[in-house]
């Protein structure tokens, strides 16, 4: 099981390569019609997402991983407000505090969590806009991405690839 450092550095090298991915796919289409590939904020912004959902299955006990992504939520969830989208902040502040409701290593460590719980990034901008629904569709392949390496390294996906402290 992988501390939250390997926890970041895990979200960070799938999210490069989940940005390798989307240059190099059919997908490439979608992501330079969501600016992707031309805008640096939105380039971050799958490494954010990436590190944030790698982060996330450890949320829901207190830790170091906790501290950093609610202090990274909290700075995402100011820039939402500043620049207007206060149901977005609102939907982000809802679900980000979901695993805390629970015990350790429970639905948050489930397999099937890993495509359900980042569905709200495409499903929330369906409702409310479809224009954002490429840029979405993007960031939502980071998250499952990001997601998808926290329970990697702690040995849930291949147990023979799992990351000890």
């Amino acid at each position: 099981m992988a501390n939250y450092k390997g926890h970041i550095v895990g979200g960070l090298a799938a999210g490069v390569v989940y940005a390798i991915a989307m240059t190099a796919v059919p997908v490439e289409q979608l992501a330079e019609y969501a600016q992707l590939l031309d805008d640096w904020q939105a380039l971050a912004a799958v490494f954010v997402i990436a590190m944030l959902f790698a982060l996330f299955p450890d949320v829901d006990t207190n830790s170091k991983a906790q501290d950093i992504f609610f202090w990274l939520i909290f700075m995402v969830d100011v820039l939402l407000i500043w620049n207007g989208y206060f149901i977005a902040a609102a939907f982000l502040g809802l679900i980000a505090m979901l695993p805390i409701l629970t015990h350790h290593r429970g639905w948050t460590h489930a397999k099937w969590a890993i495509v359900l719980v980042p569905l709200p990034i495409v499903l929330v901008p369906l409702l409310y806009s479809s224009t954002l629904l490429p840029i979405a569709v993007v960031y939502y392949g980071a998250a499952v991405t990001g997601y998808f390496s926290h329970l990697l390294l702690d040995g849930l996906i291949w147990k023979r690839f799992r990351v000890k402290n």
